[in-house]
């Protein structure tokens, strides 16, 4: 079958191998425990008494690979459980090499009916894919 361009698949560019992720995934428990100590150092400066029992559907937005940025950006939500037994849902955004001194990956996590100062701005659009 020839290509409606006309052009052969010799023709076509080449980018290299698929690179992997160097991040880990959205659902991974490192991950989970470091959304729910973000969102525990959150619940304390916005008053709320109640912490994260855990996160479930949990799916990933977005993945930003070699964009503006050469640092892999992934998005992520999910539904976690509260202590008083509320579900909220809750944005994250891993980034690579934003750990301490730049060794690993770090997570900013938002709630966004507890941000009331909109640190991560209107409905966390911070840790949201654009």
């Amino acid at each position: 079958m020839v290509p409606l361009s006309g052009a052969r698949a010799a023709d076509a560019p080449y980018y290299g191998p698929a690179q992997s992720s160097r991040l880990p995934a959205c659902e991974a428990a490192s991950v989970q425990a470091a959304v729910g100590g973000s969102l525990a150092r959150e619940a304390h400066y916005s008053g709320t008494l109640h912490t994260v029992m855990g996160l479930e559907n949990i799916r990933e937005l977005a993945n930003h690979t070699n964009g503006i940025s050469p640092l892999e950006r992934r998005y992520c939500t999910g539904l976690a459980r509260l202590t008083d037994g509320s579900q909220h849902t809750v944005y994250y955004k891993l980034v690579e090499h934003a750990g301490f001194v730049g060794l690993s990956w770090n997570v900013e996590a938002c709630f966004a009916p507890f941000d009331k100062w909109r640190v991560y701005g209107a409905s966390c659009s911070t840790v949201r894919p654009r």
